[in-house]
Formats: C-alpha cells, structure tokens, sequence
C-alpha cells in the first residue's frame, strides 16, 4: 500500500512510525519530497538543515527530529530563543 492510498483510506501511517523515509516525511510535513529535499541540503533561506541520516542510500527521518526542527523553525520566526 502506498502513502496515498493510506491517505485515501484515512490512515496517517507516516505519523506514528519513530522512523520515515523521505517520502514519508514529506507528507507528514505536508511538502514536496523536492521541497524537503532542499531543506535537508540547506538550500532554503530562513531555515536550519533538518537532522537525518542515511541506511545506504536511502535519506530516514527520525518523526521527533523533524519535530524538534518545526519547533525551533517557528521559535526562530516568532524571534523567541
């Protein structure tokens, strides 16, 4: 089953998983896997890299990384600390 027939059937597998793959990610955050990609490789101004590490040559995610980094994202746009 793919992510969008799980969105279909209404299931948010990516949310409960401790570990998404890029793909994953990005629909948990609700971007493009291109988008995600470039705030992964810091090519996006106003934003930090977001933590990752690689099995091979697949890109995982750990979920309370990415939601560590919204966290800190939106500290730093509220100017807060």
């Amino acid at each position: 089953m793919n992510s969008e027939t799980l969105q279909r059937a209404g299931k948010n597998v990516a949310s409960s998983a401790p570990v998404l793959s890029l793909r994953e990610a990005a629909a948990y955050l609700q971007v493009s896997k291109a988008h995600l990609s470039n705030v992964i490789n810091n090519k996006v101004a106003g934003v930090g890299p977001m933590r990752t590490f690689r099995l091979g040559r697949r890109i995982l995610i750990k979920r309370e990384w990415i939601d560590d980094w919204l966290e800190g994202t939106q500290r730093k746009a509220s100017g807060g600390c």
